[in-house]
C-alpha cells in the first residue's frame, strides 16, 4: 500500500514539472523565409516585405523587432503587421505558418541579399487535464535571405514636364457652368487619384490664354496614402472667341510597364448663349459701373489711389537722381559715379517700400457681416467670414465690390459691408495662417489671391 502511495506521489511531481517547464523542449520556430514583392521595384515604388514564420501549432509571437532591412538611407518601412496564419500540413511536421507583412519604397538605386534578425516572446496554452496554462520563453531567429534590387527610374523617353510620381494614375474634369456670356464664371474642378506614391508632384493647369482672366488654382484636398489630388480654378471668359480651355497634364512612370504616361481629360469647350434668367449676369471687373450702383467712398479711392502711388514717387526720384549722378560724372570719375548711383537706387527702393507699408496701413472697417469671396461675383468660392468690428486693407475696387487684405488672406467683399475708417486706424496683426479678427473660417477653403494670367 504504501508502495502504491509513494508511486503515485512520484507521477503527480513528475506532471506539475512537465507542466513548469518554461522552456519549450523543441524550439517553437520551425523555419522563417524572407521575401520581397516585387523584387526588383524602381525607385519610389512601393512594394512590400512578406516575412513567413513556421512555428508549432498554437503558438503565437509576440513583442516582435525585426532587423537586417535595408536603412532608412536607402529605403523606408512602414506598418509592420500581422498578416494571417494558416495551417501547413504535409508528409513531415504539422506547424502554423504566421504571416507579416511591412510596406517599403526605395529612396535610391541599391541592390544586394538581406537577412532579418527577429527577436519577441513565444506564447502556447498548454492544456493537460483539468488544468490549462500558458508558457513562454523568449525566442530569437534569422529568416533565409533574400534579393532586393531597387532601379532608377529611365531617362530614356523621360518627359521635361514629369511630376515624379511613380504608380498608376488618372485625371477626371468638370465646369460649372459650360454655356455662358463673356464675364461669367466658369469653376473648373478637376481630380486626380490611382495608386503609387505621389511623392511632390502638383496637379498644375496651364494658362488658357489672353482671352481669360483666371485665378489661382485652390487645392481642396491632397492625400498621399491612396494618393488623390482635388483641385479646383476659376476663369472669367473675355470673349465669345475664349470658348475652349486646355486640361492639365499630368506625367507619370508606370513601373509596371516600366514607361512614362500622361493623364489628362478632355478639354472644356464653352457655349455662348447662356438664357436669360433672373440673376443678373456677372460683370467683368473692368466694366464701367452701372447708374443705379453705389460709387466707392472716398476712403476706398483714397487707400488705392496712395497704395498705388505713394511707392512709385521715391523709386522715380532715386531712378532720375541717379541718372543724373552718372550722366554727370561717368567721363571724370566713373566708378564714384557708378557707386553713388547704385547707392541713390538702393535708398529709393528702401523708401519706396516704407511708403507701400505706409499705405497699406490706411485700413478700413467692416460694418456688416459679409462673406469674402475669391471674385467679385456672389456665385463665386466663398473663402471666410468678415463680422462688424475686423479691419481690412483695401486693395482695389469693381462695382458693387472691393478687393481687401485681412490677416495676410486677399478676397472680394460687397461693397455694401464696408464702413469709414475710424479715426486712428490701426493694421490687424493676426498671423498670415490665422482667421482675422471677427473673421470665420470656411472648411476646405483658403484665400487665394486674385490675379492675371
Amino acid at each position: 500500500m504504501k508502495r502504491a502511495i509513494h508511486l503515485l506521489s512520484i507521477i503527480s511531481i513528475l506532471s506539475i514539472l512537465c507542466f513548469a517547464i518554461p522552456a519549450f523542449a523543441a524550439g517553437p520556430v520551425r523555419e522563417a523565409v524572407l521575401r520581397f514583392e516585387p523584387g526588383k521595384p524602381f525607385v519610389g515604388q512601393p512594394f512590400q516585405a512578406v516575412i513567413e514564420v513556421a512555428v508549432t501549432p498554437g503558438v503565437e509571437l509576440e513583442n516582435l523587432e525585426i532587423g537586417g532591412l535595408p536603412d532608412g538611407s536607402r529605403a523606408l518601412f512602414v506598418n509592420l503587421v500581422r498578416a494571417g496564419r494558416r495551417p501547413r500540413r504535409g508528409s513531415g511536421e504539422a506547424v502554423d505558418v504566421l504571416r507579416y507583412t511591412a510596406d517599403g519604397r526605395g529612396l535610391t538605386p541599391f541592390a544586394g541579399p538581406f537577412v532579418c534578425t527577429m527577436r519577441g516572446l513565444a506564447v502556447e496554452r498548454v492544456t493537460g487535464g483539468f488544468f490549462s496554462h500558458t508558457r513562454s520563453a523568449p525566442v530569437a531567429f534569422r529568416t533565409t535571405a533574400a534579393d532586393l534590387a531597387v532601379r532608377e527610374l529611365p531617362s530614356e523617353g523621360r518627359p521635361a514636364d514629369f511630376s515624379g510620381a511613380v504608380g498608376r494614375f488618372a485625371l477626371e474634369g468638370t465646369a460649372e457652368p459650360l454655356t455662358v456670356a463673356p464675364g461669367d464664371l466658369v469653376t473648373l474642378s478637376y481630380s486626380l487619384t490611382g495608386s503609387g506614391w505621389l511623392a511632390d508632384a502638383t496637379l498644375d493647369p496651364p494658362d488658357p490664354g489672353p482671352g481669360f482672366k483666371c485665378y489661382p488654382p485652390q487645392t481642396a484636398v491632397r492625400e498621399a496614402s491612396p494618393p488623390r489630388i482635388e483641385q479646383t480654378r476659376v476663369v472669367i471668359p473675355l470673349s465669345t472667341n475664349a470658348a475652349v480651355i486646355a486640361p492639365p497634364r499630368f506625367v507619370y512612370f508606370d513601373p509596371d510597364a516600366a514607361v512614362y504616361r500622361t493623364a489628362t481629360t478632355a478639354p472644356v469647350r464653352l457655349v455662348f448663349g447662356r438664357s436669360a434668367t433672373n440673376e443678373p449676369a456677372v460683370r467683368r471687373i473692368a466694366a464701367p459701373a452701372a447708374a443705379d450702383e453705389p460709387s466707392p467712398p472716398p476712403e476706398l479711392a483714397v487707400a488705392e489711389t496712395a497704395a498705388k502711388i505713394r511707392p512709385l514717387l521715391p523709386l522715380a526720384a532715386a531712378l532720375i537722381l541717379a541718372a543724373g549722378v552718372v550722366a554727370a560724372g561717368y567721363r571724370v570719375r566713373r566708378i564714384p559715379a557708378l557707386l553713388a548711383a547704385a547707392a541713390i537706387l538702393a535708398a529709393g527702393v528702401v523708401a519706396s517700400r516704407r511708403f507701400s507699408r505706409a499705405a497699406e496701413a490706411r485700413v478700413v472697417g467692416i460694418g456688416a457681416s459679409v462673406t469674402a469671396r475669391l471674385a467679385p461675383s456672389e456665385r463665386a468660392l466663398p473663402l471666410f467670414d468678415l463680422h462688424p468690428g475686423a479691419s481690412v486693407v483695401p486693395l482695389e475696387h469693381a462695382p458693387g465690390w472691393v478687393r481687401v487684405r485681412a490677416a495676410g488672406r486677399e478676397a472680394w467683399v460687397p461693397l455694401s459691408g464696408i464702413k469709414p475708417s475710424p479715426s486712428t486706424p490701426t493694421r490687424p496683426t493676426a498671423p498670415e495662417d490665422s482667421v482675422p479678427a471677427g473673421a470665420s473660417s470656411r472648411r476646405g477653403s483658403t484665400a487665394g489671391r486674385s490675379a492675371g494670367c
